[in-house]
């Protein structure tokens, strides 16, 4: 996994959590995004990264392996657009629904990020189909320096991802993240055969909005 990505991931669960249990401890947010999905649910995107003339266009995938009502497995496939199915990566990640936080953090403290500076609503229709959305613009460190990253979350999305657009001015590169496909088992596949690629979509003054649309 790409540091720019592993640090949007960070983000991502870094949304709130429950209240502190009676033991002190709060449900993980990584299990909060995908409990109320079956096994075997995945969600697909589509991740640019352009820097001059450089492009590199990459799939990555997210599947639910297995679930219980102590912890679950997703598995990260990632490869090339170019490549075969075969050729990808692939790494699990096992979260606990529990854990206690560290000494000092309140769950209020840990669902907001360092380096958030605007969120807000916004409805995204993308394929005929309407996701309720809160993006948020924050700053993240990564290798090649700052990257201010927007992002949209909708609890409709296993593992919370829509989109998200992040820039990094010291390395002159902009990566997009958009959501191919999502498939439940038992339910219709769910494709977006046109996704966005767009970076102009990318504002970090933009305030709050409300029934908006990405095309």
């Amino acid at each position: 996994m790409t540091s720019l990505l592993l640090a949007i991931t960070l983000l991502f669960n870094a949304l709130p959590t429950t209240p502190l249990d009676e033991s002190g401890q709060v449900e993980n947010p990584v299990y909060s995004r995908w409990k109320n999905f079956p096994a075997g649910t995945r969600v697909q995107y589509l991740q640019i990264t352009r820097a001059g003339a450089f492009e590199e266009r990459r799939i990555i995938e997210y599947r639910l392996q297995e679930k219980s009502s102590e912890q679950l497995t997703v598995e990260i496939r990632s490869r090339l657009e170019n490549q075969k199915d075969e050729a990808a990566t692939t790494q699990s990640q096992t979260a606990r629904r529990l854990f206690r936080l560290p000494p000092g953090v309140s769950p209020a403290q840990f669902g907001k990020p360092a380096g958030r500076k605007a969120d807000g609503i916004e409805s995204v229709t993308l394929a005929s189909r309407t996701f309720k959305t809160r993006w948020f613009i924050a700053d993240v460190r990564v290798e090649a320096g700052i990257t201010e990253t927007k992002s949209w979350s909708s609890d409709d999305v296993p593992g919370g991802l829509v989109r998200s657009v992040s820039r990094t001015p010291a390395a002159k590169t902009t990566t997009t993240m958009d959501i191919l496909l999502l498939e439940q088992p038992g339910q219709p596949l769910w494709t977006n055969p046109a996704p966005a690629q767009r970076s102009e979509d990318f504002d970090s003054t933009e305030t709050a909005r409300e029934g908006s649309t990405i095309k």
